[in-house]
């Protein structure tokens, strides 16, 4: 008869790994409560301090150390554009400023089944500043005051920008907004 030397398992389950790891959060737990417990004070109150403030104004070095200069000044001869739900408007700032509903110093250009004409729009624009430039002996502004109405969404007023800036007629593009 042979004697195995191997010594046999009580169980086929190890919980020793998950009971300590249970045991030693659970340790902690009471000991992080038993520590707080001690360190609270038993009665709450009001303590009274002076804590000294002193105004101090903050100093900014980048303020004085930035300048920017006007390059332009906006006039009442600066073009001005007016796009609507149903067409573009241009003219002077004076036209817009002085009467609204007058035609006569106004232009108008109407979307082709909802779409803005861009390049319509930039062919008239140059042959009425190069008309006026030799009119008034002025030379042309190279900034123009872009004034989309509140129902144009913003894809449609981006694109106009873009538009208006490829085609070469203009450096600057203003946009203001809630002035009609």
């Amino acid at each position: 008869m042979k004697i195995s030397r191997t010594k046999k398992r009580l169980s086929n389950n190890v919980w020793y790994i998950p009971i300590s790891v249970l045991a030693a959060v659970g340790l902690m737990f009471y000991l992080s409560s038993v520590l707080r417990a001690i360190s609270m004070a038993g009665r709450y109150g009001l303590i009274e301090a002076e804590i000294p403030v002193v105004q101090v104004p903050i100093q900014d070095t980048g303020f004085k150390n930035f300048a920017e200069k006007g390059s332009e000044t906006l006039s009442a001869d600066t073009p001005l554009i007016l796009l609507t739900r149903d067409a573009f408007f241009f003219g002077t700032v004076g036209a817009f400023a002085q009467d609204l509903t007058n035609v006569r110093n106004k232009f108008y250009i109407p979307h082709a089944d909802g779409a803005p004409q861009l390049n319509r729009l930039a062919k008239d624009m140059e042959r009425w500043m190069q008309e006026k430039a030799e009119e008034t002996g002025k030379t042309r502004s190279r900034t123009v005051l872009f004034l989309p109405t509140e129902e144009i969404p913003m894809p449609i007023v981006i694109q106009c920008i873009s538009g208006l800036r490829s085609s070469k007629l203009f450096d600057k593009v203003v946009v203001g907004g809630g002035l009609l």
